[in-house]
């Protein structure tokens, strides 16, 4: 009789079941949370590269404000992991490389006037390489003691306005790499026209580039 009342008792199926579901339970609830930390961090991370973006473009714009020429050295913010900048006529972007679920970090952002990126392999990279290659190539150094002249002035905003299509063109295959610990320079500048009555007429533009 005993015998057969152990068959028939349950209770003791029923207890192991409600143990193991209660051990996937608790798993999933720690896989979860591991999970969620995880993605936190990556987030985080992303936040902070975008934050680094953020202000490097919002010196570049404060920088165009400006209403006279101005050179300022830019110092990105040391940081106690490595990362890497990339400036484009478009957008700044900061890469990590230590990120959980994906190895890359990346943080964006987009400038609102576009600048005028440069190489040292390029016709020019500062202000003052501006200035003398305008007056190589035009007769005028384009500043407000030799302004463009008149009958140049056409010219010379079609040179600014191709070169400007130029560089967009190849900084966005090419952009200009800057490591943490490297200076960027950021100038604002003007190129001087002289109107047919003798007023000056200037064009502003902003040029980065990694030293010269």
């Amino acid at each position: 009789m005993s015998k057969l009342v152990f068959l028939d008792d349950k209770r003791g199926v029923l207890s192991w079941m409600l143990t193991q579901l209660s051990l996937i339970m608790a798993a999933g609830v720690l896989i979860g949370a591991i999970a969620g930390i995880t993605f936190y961090t990556d987030w985080q991370k992303e936040a902070e590269a975008r934050n680094i973006a953020l202000n490097f473009v919002a010196t570049v714009e404060s920088v165009d404000l400006r209403d006279f020429q101005e050179k300022i050295i830019y110092t990105l913010p040391s940081k106690s992991y490595n990362y890497k900048v990339e400036i484009s006529t478009d957008y700044v972007t900061v890469i990590r490389e230590d990120g959980t679920i994906k190895n890359k970090i990346f943080g964006r952002e987009a400038f609102i006037v576009k600048p005028y990126v440069r190489t040292p392999v390029q016709n020019w990279s500062s202000s003052n390489e501006l200035h003398d290659f305008l007056k190589s190539k035009y007769g005028q150094r384009g500043d407000t003691y030799d302004p463009i002249t008149a009958n140049q002035k056409e010219k010379v905003i079609s040179y600014l306005k191709n070169e400007m299509s130029h560089t967009a063109h190849e900084m966005s295959a090419n952009p200009l790499k800057i490591n943490a610990n490297e200076p960027v320079f950021i100038e604002k500048t003007f190129v001087c026209f002289k109107g047919k009555s003798g007023e000056i007429e200037r064009k502003g533009i902003v040029i980065i580039h990694k030293g010269v």
